[in-house]
């Protein structure tokens, strides 16, 4: 789902086209997929197997393979998926977000959703560090990077942002300070979240407020 800047110059979702039936192997790999990233979430991924996770999806070790050539390609799909489907729900509760209050917005939106994507919660903390390059570089990621930008733009034409920021830079910069505060929420604790969103909306909005 991407992330659209409506009319007003806030984000929002952008409506999903209705899509033909899943068929029989599009369930089946969905299915793989939804059993890897609870079970690598759960346990990582030297402790988890590809076998016991097709026994949970009721296929053999050798089925599986049809759909994933190794456990490599497995864990990686696994990741993406997961990745993508926290990103793509913090997307769809956008709408109506004044464009100063977007980043924070997307970074409560993330932490509020971690817990339900245990897979994406266990790369942040560090536990998987060899994924960490491909989370951080998944282009449904480098999507909302772009959306930002474009919401920036919307807001500097209405006068609701200062004109002298370029807008690239500035979403750059967002993604990398939401990726870090993500990173170190999961690996030390959430003790002084509070602080440090207030924090995040309060710098946000002075760097895109326009000059009195």
């Amino acid at each position: 789902m991407a992330s659209v800047v409506s009319e007003d110059g806030t984000a929002g979702a952008a409506a999903t086209s209705q899509r033909e039936p899943e068929t029989k192997g599009e369930r089946t790999r969905r299915r793989l997929l939804e059993i890897a990233i609870e079970r690598f979430g759960e346990r990582g991924y030297r402790a988890t197997s590809v076998s016991e996770i097709a026994r949970a999806a009721g296929l053999t070790q050798a089925a599986a393979y049809a759909y994933f050539p190794s456990k490599e390609a497995l864990f990686d799909a696994a990741v993406d998926a997961d990745a993508s489907a926290l990103i793509s729900e913090a997307e769809s509760r956008l709408a109506g977000t004044p464009v100063r209050q977007l980043v924070p917005m997307l970074l409560v939106l993330f932490l509020g959703g971690l817990d339900r994507h245990p897979l994406v919660r266990r790369v942040l903390s560090g536990q998987e560090p060899e994924a960490l390059a491909r989370l951080v570089d998944l282009p449904v990621l480098g999507r909302l990077t772009g959306d930002i930008a474009d919401a920036v733009r919307t807001g500097q034409g209405r006068g609701e942002v200062r004109a002298d920021l370029d807008a690239d830079l500035f979403a750059s910069g967002a993604e990398t300070i939401v990726l870090s505060l993500l990173m170190s929420v999961s690996q030390v604790g959430s003790s002084t979240e509070a602080r440090r969103q207030l924090g995040v909306l309060t710098i946000f909005d002075a760097v895109l407020r326009p000059p009195t």
